[in-house]
């Protein structure tokens, strides 16, 4: 029976609070506190020196401690039978750092096979700490997508005796000598927010196997040294459940488990998928705010992106690194890195601009947020007033008169600096045209400007945004009042466009433009973001990405009645230029449209150019009506570029016979219109041969030449959704199938 963790840790006597922290000593900001290291099988021939070089680089990195990841490592085949039967998942090896009584065939190459004696007795020698990792298994991923039958208990009741015997066995054989290098313990199972488990269909069983499974390590700690806190680090994937789902999910397994006030959730901030920091923030809060009181809340940084179009990683910019890691650095307590010595630490470059990261203050911000907030008043308010839970990560950001010290004389001088800090900070509110003419034509990096609610007649031209905004310091242009959208109106849906963006990093948000032959334009524009914007009544296109704009983003915007005057040339949003167009740079590249709604929309929804790469079509919704089918109009999306990711939309053909496929690739350009994943797409296609040519099957990708890649759509010819699993649903000889 499945308990629930804020009703299980509210029984805990003595009201264990978080542990306090006061002022560092220590001159540079400590914004990380430890790293991974790789996994067990990648560690068999780190002998006595190369641990000893791990432990100093990364102290003098910043870092008090490592973590090793896993201690022990299962590696297995994939699957050659019933994905649910542990016994068609046949072993290649079996790993362990040290001499285990456990089953395993590979052992380190020094020191007689025990390496993680070396890795203590280094983390000894530099005054640091150790997390002790306990069991890797390949199987995990594979069970937990799966339902939670009978052969995914049975594996993880055999991983909990694992795990928990490693724990025993670990503190027995290193405990006495080693016992102030071992940090804690990391518990490698990573758990995510599975479908099956948040959305109410399986719950139960989750909770029971996961909880069971992670109370036998728990109880293995209690045991041995209950003083010692066991690390956890969730996962999240944003299109599978709500962040409240995952919360009450997690809250009922750690209850289950048993976990403790002096654990450790360490959320990753699943840098890796390229979340937006207001993503990444929405769900910590959730999960920081379930924790409170009952588990110390961490952030684990990734330190790499992937790249799903070839399903390998890559190293994460210093930039996106920093962002990340600001969105959530005020909720944690600490933050750690996966990991440093893969992606900063070998490249002197990469390891230059982590250390003047790492060293960055930024007066008065003492969480370390990377700015002087309210929050940082705060922090310094209740340390003076010697609260027990006070905490400050950066003191020395709040010495205000540079005296080694901090007092009342720095709380003074701290809020006058906020007051001014506001002021530079406020933003330009218009309310009339020209107002807003005039606060686009002088905008400057930084600004804000706020459009109140009403109607601004653009009927005397376009508004132009010409100047550059920079990574830290956007140039912003939205709604006052997000719920009263200004709307931006023009007379004529033959001539001229609303927004005219020609610099880079502009942020448009809730701007609803209408009646004029384009909405929005951007040329040579990089780094800009249009979102929760309504743009209709367009002559040709609503939105149009072209010459050399990349990095651009259109996001949760509501696109619909386009191509008034010309519908073959009324797309929603068209990325790059036809190649008769040589007035404009065909380099257009990394674009992304996200959580998008189009409807009445004349020819394509998305239309992605030739010499176009890397275009990312996600979360968005077509509906099929008012499409023409003028200029080949006939698909939701048209894709004519390289490198495209189109995943988790959902199409409506709505009987439009015009729609003669769901996504089409052309070649218009030779070596264009290749290399494209479609994924986890949902289909409403009414029927599978088209209204108008009954030869002619209404395929989900239909692009004869192009070696594009699918896994997991689904399609609807009328009679309910089935897979698109096989060559029938794709017009192509060259399409090949993922796992």
């Amino acid at each position: 029976m499945k308990k629930s963790f804020s009703m299980v840790l509210s029984a805990v006597i003595g009201g264990v609070s978080v542990m306090p922290a006061g002022a560092s000593a220590a001159d540079v900001p400590h914004k990380f506190t430890a790293s991974f290291t790789p996994t067990a099988r990648f560690l068999q021939d780190w002998d006595e020196k190369r641990w000893e070089q791990e432990f100093a680089d990364a102290k003098a990195a910043g870092f008090d401690s490592l973590i090793l990841q896993s201690s022990m490592d299962y590696i297995r085949e994939s699957c050659n039978g019933n994905e649910q039967d542990p016994a068609d998942y046949e072993y290649t090896a079996k790993y362990c750092l040290f001499p285990t009584k456990a089953e395993a065939d590979k052992l380190p190459t020094v020191n007689g096979g025990d390496g993680l004696e070396l890795a203590l007795k280094a983390a000894k020698a530099n005054d640091m700490q150790l997390w002790l990792g306990l069991v890797s298994d390949d199987i995990w991923w594979q069970y937990c997508y799966g339902e939670p039958t009978s052969y995914f208990s049975e594996w993880s009741a055999d991983n909990a005796e694992l795990c928990s015997g490693l724990v025993t066995e670990m503190w027995d054989r290193y405990g006495e000598e080693y016992g102030d290098q071992i940090a804690g313990w990391y518990y490698n199972n990573e758990i995510w927010n599975i479908e099956k488990a948040c959305d109410g269909s399986n719950a139960d069983e989750y909770v029971c196997t996961i909880g069971e499974n992670l109370k036998a390590t728990v109880d293995a700690i209690n045991e041995s040294c209950p003083e010692k806190p066991l690390m956890i680090s969730p996962f999240f994937t944003v299109n599978d459940t709500t962040p409240q789902q995952f919360t009450a999910f997690l809250s009922d397994v750690l209850g289950t488990a048993g976990m403790r006030p002096h654990d450790i959730c360490a959320m990753q901030d699943c840098g890796n998928y390229s979340y937006s920091p207001e993503v990444v923030r929405e769900w910590a809060e959730a999960l920081k705010t379930m924790l409170d009181g009952h588990m110390h809340f961490w952030m684990n940084n990734i330190c790499y992106v992937m790249d799903f179009t070839y399903m390998r990683s890559e190293k994460i910019e210093i930039d996106d690194f920093r962002r990340n890691y600001q969105a959530t650095a005020d909720l944690a307590e600490e933050n750690i890195i996966l990991s440093w010595n893969f992606h900063f630490a070998p490249d002197e470059d990469r390891m230059k601009q982590f250390s003047d990261f790492v060293g960055e203050r930024t007066e008065g911000d003492v969480n370390l947020d990377g700015k002087l907030t309210v929050a940082d008043i705060v922090a310094v308010q209740r340390w003076l007033l010697g609260a027990s839970d006070a905490r400050l990560r950066d003191w020395k950001a709040a010495d205000f008169c540079a005296d080694g010290r901090l007092d009342t004389f720095d709380l003074c001088l701290m809020r006058s600096a906020l007051v001014q800090a506001v002021k530079e900070q406020d933003a330009v509110i218009v309310k009339n045209i020209d107002e807003l003419r005039e606060a686009v034509k002088n905008a400057k990096a930084g600004d804000v400007i706020k459009v109140a609610a009403g109607v601004y007649d653009c009927s005397k031209g376009k508004i132009l945004a010409e100047a550059d905004g920079t990574e830290e310091a956007p140039i912003t242009l939205e709604a006052l009042d997000p719920s009263a959208p200004p709307l931006l109106h023009a007379t004529d849906t033959a001539h001229g466009y609303i927004l005219h963006i020609t610099g880079d990093r502009w942020v448009i948000d809730g701007i609803d433009c209408n009646y004029v032959q384009k909405g929005i334009v951007l040329d040579n524009s990089n780094h800009t973001v249009i979102q929760n914007c309504e743009i209709s009544e367009t002559g040709t296109e609503a939105v149009a990405i072209r010459d050399g704009s990349s990095y651009c983003t259109v996001k949760n915007c509501n696109i619909h009645d386009t191509g008034l005057v010309t519908p073959g040339y009324g797309e929603g949003v068209y990325i790059g230029s036809s190649k008769e167009k040589t007035e404009f740079d065909f380099k257009c590249d990394h674009n992304k449209v996200i959580g998008c709604t189009f409807k009445n929309v004349a020819a394509e929804h998305i239309d992605v150019k030739e010499y176009t790469t890397d275009t990312e079509i996600s979360g968005c919704t077509f509906y099929g009506d008012g499409m023409s089918g003028e200029n080949y109009a006939g698909s939701f999306i048209d894709i004519k570029g390289n490198d495209c990711f189109v995943h988790d939309n959902i199409g409506y053909r709505n009987k439009n016979p015009k729609i003669v496929a769901a996504f089409e690739i052309h070649e218009q350009v030779e070596g264009w219109g290749y290399h494209h994943v479609f994924e986890n797409n949902t289909l409403y296609m009414d029927q599978p041969y088209g209204a108008e040519d009954t030869s002619r099957r209404i395929y989900v990708v239909d692009g004869w030449f192009s070696d594009f890649s699918v896994k997991g759509n689904k399609v609807d010819y009328g009679e309910g959704l089935v897979p698109a699993d096989s060559a029938e649903f794709y017009k192509s000889e060259h399409v090949t199938f993922m796992d």
